[in-house]
């Protein structure tokens, strides 16, 4: 049976963008709770086609006709199998021919999925694909599987020679909660992890991830490898090192920090890019952390870089929104002055003192805490000096 009118790239087009728009906005509701430093690609995974799609047809390539004259060009296929099948979809064994050039090579295979809409079949997504990652996705687990136990299933391709199967991987990791990633994980091969960090060849994207995993599974043997791999300052942004700073810190705990502290904290002349990862690793830590770093070592370490202005104005957020006043005299002492005469800077202190006045008990009135009434006080000081900035961070301002 040769199929023609079953596929339409531009009928689907809208389909694929609701699709889209859909997943997108699952990856940003869960974004706080993903793994803290996983780069998830906008791209679904195969198994979150798979959940949505009602067919699912593996296509391999077959002819080209190029467009000549009138006649536009097609492209067919032979539907080799189906692994979700619908009465409104193509049958195993058909040709669908596709109204578009598609070069290709015979046996060529592509996944397809689809959905109806009003009663007819739109093939919402395609991907280009090896026997290898046809298999891979028949034997992965669906999605009403237990997340750690979904996880362990793609812990053993996240390294496979197939690269879009452990990009694909890797990407489920990527959403994944980090206690679920850390159940996944935790009786895995510590060496094998370190032995995927120590490779040059490591797609950066990676290394965040599997710095993590190394803190969840290694042992203070791995702690050297560790500083190795953060003790460099490099002007170039390493992509996936805040992720190696988060685990030797979950890792080595306590002692770990002064280290971190060193060599990515207290000299300003550390860049910019290796100080903020070291900060992300601060934020993971008091996140995820507090039981293997205490909240006010985490808190001193944070405290340190309100002297480095310039990463002052995120600091400051961040001491706010773990509602740490103990900077109000410094900060009030720093306003306006030399390397701090910045608005993004005086905004940040401004709303770091607001925020210190709504910090207060919600049961009945009482006396307020110290800290919300020299917050106001602040507030007031600070009002009577830039009086148009504080009405504007004021106006604008939304509990953290």
């Amino acid at each position: 049976m040769n199929t023609k009118a079953c596929f339409s790239e531009s009928l689907s087009a809208l389909r694929r963008m609701v699709i889209a728009a859909l997943l997108l906005a699952a990856i940003v509701a869960g974004a706080v709770e993903a793994c803290p430093f996983c780069a998830k690609s906008q791209r679904p995974t195969l198994g979150e086609q798979q959940a949505l799609a009602e067919v699912i047809a593996v296509a391999s390539w077959k002819k080209m006709v190029p467009a000549k004259g009138e006649r536009g060009a097609e492209t067919t296929f032979e539907i080799t199998e189906l692994l979700k099948s619908n009465p409104k979809g193509p049958a195993k064994g058909s040709d669908v021919v596709v109204p578009v050039e598609r070069p290709g090579s015979k046996g060529t295979l592509e996944l397809w999925f689809g959905a109806t809409s009003n009663g007819d079949l739109e093939w919402t997504y395609r991907v280009p694909v090896s026997a290898e990652a046809v298999a891979y996705l028949k034997k992965a687990p669906p999605r009403d599987v237990a997340e750690r136990k979904r996880l362990q299933f793609y812990l053993q391709f996240l390294e496979h020679d197939d690269p879009a199967i452990a990009d694909d991987a890797f990407q489920e990791f990527a959403s994944a909660r980090f206690e679920d990633v850390q159940g996944a994980v935790q009786s895995f091969d510590s060496k094998k992890v370190r032995s995927w960090l120590a490779n040059e060849n490591l797609p950066v994207n990676r290394r965040g991830l599997y710095g993590l995993m190394l803190g969840l599974t290694g042992s203070a043997d791995d702690e050297e490898f560790f500083r190795q791999q953060i003790e460099s300052n490099t002007d170039e942004i390493r992509i996936g090192i805040d992720g190696v700073i988060g685990g030797y810190l979950y890792l080595a705990g306590e002692k770990g920090m002064e280290f971190v502290e060193r060599t990515k904290i207290i000299d300003p002349a550390t860049p910019f890019s290796e100080t903020y990862s070291a900060m992300q690793a601060l934020r993971f830590l008091w996140t995820y952390g507090s039981d293997r770093v205490p909240r006010e070592r985490i808190l001193s370490a944070m405290r340190r870089l309100v002297d480095r202005a310039a990463v002052c104005d995120i600091v400051i957020n961040d001491l706010a929104r773990w509602k740490d006043w103990s900077q109000q005299e410094k900060l009030m002492r720093l306003y306006g002055t030399k390397d701090y005469d910045l608005p993004s800077i005086k905004r940040a202190i401004i709303r770091y003192m607001v925020a210190s006045t709504k910090d207060v008990p919600t049961e009945e009135a009482g006396e307020l805490p110290a800290h919300a009434v020299a917050g106001q006080k602040n507030v007031d000081a600070l009002r009577e000096r830039d009086p148009k900035r504080v009405a504007e961070v004021e106006r604008f301002f939304f509990p953290q």
